[in-house]
Parts: structure tokens; C-alpha cells; sequence
């Protein structure tokens, strides 16, 4: 069941792990209120290990109605808090495995009148929900885009974001040698876990779309893989190649470039020296030297990244001259093809709230 459908039936979704756990992968949209601190967790799960699994779990059950009482205490005083813990929301809560955390947290919250649900099996069965999505064939069909580097397919992404699968802003990576550059507009990139869960929700909310746009990114997002069966299927979709004018092109990159740090350059320049001759890096060096960044955009395309990029097969070309006609374009392209692709779009998701166990 996707997010959208998850909050159609609970107003929140609370994730009672330790703020190392939630950090690290979560349900998307998850509210993380901790029954236990980073530091509590490993403690208790050292005495379970070391010395007794009873003094572990009356430490355990000690600390968690500490804890809880403080986040009871603390509502007066936080307006967060009243918008979440309020008697006429619905509440999801869940940790690790459905176990004692979550059974904690329901149990005092449902004896004060709070309309709460434990999600049996926590936060692994979500998480063997989503490997088993990656791993099952996908239903959708992917119309493609490929083309060299600045001719606007992420902006293209966004204005169809309805249909698309934004694969950039997801990985929070551009997906080139100066893709870490997106860390600065989007924060730094999340856990592999976590990408595949995001993931694994943008498909499920647009379950119902048959034919979905994507960017046909290689296997690597900076940190991240894409899970094979997406990468496979949308390299085996429909292929459309978006190319555009030189100096459009220039301006694009200069635009989404132009917070670049000289450190940040020097080091993505490191990355791509091997496959440029030495007399371009040195005039690229001096171009910096002289802030003259479109020069040096123009020389990156001409120099590097054209000469890199291999154009995929594709079925489809469209010079990219203005984002509305392109548009329209792709959208004539998605009903020309609608009719032709199989789609199962009644079956049906398994539920990761299927078992779930109420106040």
C-alpha cells in the first residue's frame, strides 16, 4: 500500500525507533517520536547480550515509560506534538520488528484514549514488502528519455511529475561527474534503503498510470543503485532522445552550476582528468580563474560529455527548442503507444498494513 493510500486511512504514521535507526531508512512521511535514545538501544542490547535478556527487558520497559511520559509531558509545550498526538487523529505506529516499542507506545496511548494501531511485524515487513516489489516484474511501461547532458530532460521530468518518476531528485544526485552539486538544493543523499523505499512509494502512489516517464540514468546515482528491475525496465521502454541547442544547453548548466564552490569543481574536474587531454583541463583552470563559466560549460560539452555519452536506441527524437512543445509532444507520444502496452493495472499491491493490530 502506497503513502497515499496509507494516509487515507491514518492521519500519521509514527516511527518509535531510536533517531539512528530512522535516520538511516524509515517509511516515507514517518513521524519519528523514539521510545529510546541511540544510546539507550545499544545499552540495552549490550545487557541483553552480556548478561541477562530479564534485566534487559526490565531496563527496557523502564526506560520506554520515561521516555514516553516525557513526550506526554511535553505536548503543552509543542505544537508539533498537538498537531500528531491529538484525540481525533488515526495513528500508525511501528518499530523494528512490531515488538515491545511499538506495543509500549500503543498500549499507554490507547489507555488514554488515543485511536491507535501497531503495524504487526514493523518496519522489516515493510522493508520485505519493498525488496519483494523490486524483485517481482514491474507493471508499468516506461517512456524513456535519453540525450546528452543539458538538453532539459529533468525539466521535463518536472513539469510531468504527475506521470514521471524523478529519479534525480529521489537520489538527491544530478547524475554526472558534478551530480554531488545536488546536495546543496536537495541535502545529502539518503540510504540505499531509503531511496528504495522513496522509490517503492512513487511507483505504488502512480499504480494506476500505465505508462510513466522517467530519465534513463545509468545504474549509479552517486552513492545509489537504481534496483535492476527498474534499470531494466525502463531501458527496455520506450526511447525517446531530447537534444537541444548548444547555447541552451550552456545556459542550463551554468544555471544549475553556478553555486559551485571552487573545491567542489576542482575535485569533480579530478574525476573526469583521466578522460580529457591536458592542454583542456590547464584552459579550464585558467577559465576558472576568470569566472568565465559558460566557456567552460561549452568546452565540458564539446570535450567530455558529448564525447562520452553514447545515444541509446531510441524510437523517437525531439529537439527540445521550447519545454511546452516538447511536452506536448511526449504526451502524443504516451497516447500513441497507451493502446499497444499491456497493463495490468487492477492488481493489486499487498498491503503492508494487512496485519496491524488495533486499540
Amino acid at each position: 500500500m502506497s503513502n497515499k493510500k496509507l494516509f487515507e486511512e491514518f492521519d500519521y504514521v509514527i516511527d518509535v525507533r531510536t533517531p539512528k535507526e530512522y535516520s538511516n531508512s524509515h517509511i516515507p512521511n514517518s513521524v519519528n517520536l523514539p521510545v529510546f535514545t541511540n544510546q539507550e538501544h545499544e545499552n540495552i542490547g549490550t545487557i541483553y547480550k552480556q548478561e541477562s535478556p530479564l534485566k534487559a527487558t526490565i531496563m527496557g520497559a523502564s526506560i520506554a515509560c520515561k521516555n514516553i511520559s516525557a513526550i506526554l509531558d511535553s505536548i503543552p509545550k509543542n505544537k508539533e506534538l498537538q498537531s500528531i498526538l491529538n484525540h481525533k487523529n488515526k495513528l500508525l505506529i511501528y518499530c523494528a520488528r512490531g515488538g515491545k516499542r511499538s506495543e509500549a507506545m500503543k498500549t499507554i496511548l490507547g489507555h488514554i484514549g488515543f485511536r491507535v494501531t501497531k503495524l504487526e511485524n514493523g518496519y522489516k515487513g515493510y522493508r520485505n514488502e519493498v525488496v519483494n516489489y523490486f524483485s517481482t516484474p514491474l507493471r508499468h511501461h516506461f517512456i524513456s528519455l535519453c540525450g546528452p547532458t543539458g538538453c532539459g530532460k529533468s525539466e521535463i521530468i518536472e513539469i510531468l511529475k504527475t506521470s514521471s518518476i524523478d529519479l534525480e531528485k529521489l537520489a538527491k544526485h544530478y547524475g554526472s561527474s558534478f551530480g554531488t552539486m545536488a546536495t546543496q538544493h536537495m541535502g545529502n543523499q539518503p540510504s540505499q534503503k531509503m531511496f528504495e523505499n522513496t522509490l517503492y512509494e512513487e511507483l505504488c502512489n502512480k499504480e494506476k498510470e500505465s505508462i510513466l516517464f522517467i530519465e534513463s540514468e545509468s545504474r549509479k546515482l552517486g552513492n545509489l543503485i537504481i534496483p535492476s528491475t527498474l534499470f531494466e525496465t525502463y531501458h527496455k521502454g520506450t526511447n525517446v532522445l531530447i537534444q537541444a541547442p548548444m547555447e541552451q544547453r550552456i545556459k542550463r548548466i551554468v544555471n544549475l552550476y553556478q553555486d559551485i564552490s571552487e573545491t567542489e569543481f576542482f575535485s569533480a574536474m579530478k574525476k573526469i582528468k583521466p578522460y580529457i587531454p591536458k592542454s583542456i583541463f590547464i584552459s579550464l583552470e585558467k577559465l576558472w580563474e576568470n569566472q568565465e563559466f559558460e566557456e567552460i560549460a561549452r568546452i565540458l560539452i564539446e570535450k567530455y560529455y558529448d564525447k562520452v555519452y553514447k545515444i541509446a536506441k531510441h524510437s523517437h527524437r525531439i529537439l527540445n527548442t521550447n519545454l511546452a512543445e516538447t511536452v506536448k509532444e511526449l504526451l502524443e507520444i504516451k497516447n500513441l503507444i497507451k493502446a499497444e502496452v499491456p497493463y495490468n493495472g487492477n492488481v493489486q499491491v499487498k498491503s503492508h498494513f494487512a496485519n496491524c493490530s488495533k486499540n
